[in-house]
């Protein structure tokens, strides 16, 4: 009873020091902030791993390629002897390349925020695929000489996989993966702005050592 007594004395004393600390809240601009989580790396990382690896330019080449196979021949010193006639093919060809980026390679360490700008570090470009249309490619002036029927298989597959290790050659050698990283400015950044709802900046890995192309 007396404990009751005492706090009806002093409850006009308590609501005025609860009014003077709302009327500094409000004044002050203090805002009560509730508890949250940051998971928009691992939002975007997920969206970004859906995409998998992503064909952003194709080039389509037309090429010629000769094969040649001397035949084996004995050296009299003042005559020689051929074993046979010389075999030989010509390959008239088309065919594609395709330059990607593979975004699965893409891992938490390589997303990054700095103010309110999201930084994705993106992997180096890469040849996807390199490939003859079969259907759009004929041999022409084909001499086989002697060669047994399996020898003559082995002759004209050799045609193709050299045909289509040119056109490999080809790709490399006419920018497809400088094509593929300005490609990735154009239509990924887009994307990626979409999905992380703010600004985005690419961060490109160190160039990688020049490529083999023999």
């Amino acid at each position: 009873m007396a404990f009751l007594t005492l706090l009806l004395k002093r409850l006009p004393w308590i609501l005025l020091v609860l009014a003077l600390i709302w009327i500094f809240i409000s004044q002050s601009g203090i805002k009560v902030i509730p508890e949250s989580t940051e998971t928009q790396h691992s939002i975007v990382l997920e969206r970004i791993e859906d995409l998998g690896k992503l064909e952003l330019v194709k080039y389509n080449f037309q090429e010629i390629t000769e094969l040649k196979k001397i035949s084996a021949e004995l050296d009299f010193k003042y005559f020689k002897l051929k074993n046979g006639p010389d075999s030989k093919a010509i390959l008239i060809s088309k065919g594609e390349a395709a330059g990607c980026i593979d975004l699965t390679k893409i891992t938490k360490r390589d997303i990054f925020t700095e103010n309110d700008t999201l930084f994705i570090r993106l992997p180096n470009p890469e040849l996807c695929y390199f490939k003859l249309d079969l259907q759009q490619s004929q041999i022409y002036d084909l001499k086989l000489g002697y060669l047994s029927q399996e020898d003559k298989m082995k002759f004209i597959e050799e045609l193709y996989l050299k045909a289509e290790d040119e056109l490999r050659k080809a790709a490399i050698q006419s920018g497809i993966l400088d094509r593929t990283l300005d490609n990735a400015e154009t239509i990924l950044k887009p994307l990626f702005i979409d999905i992380a709802e703010k600004e985005v900046q690419f961060v490109y890995q160190p160039s990688p050592s020049k490529i083999d192309i023999r």
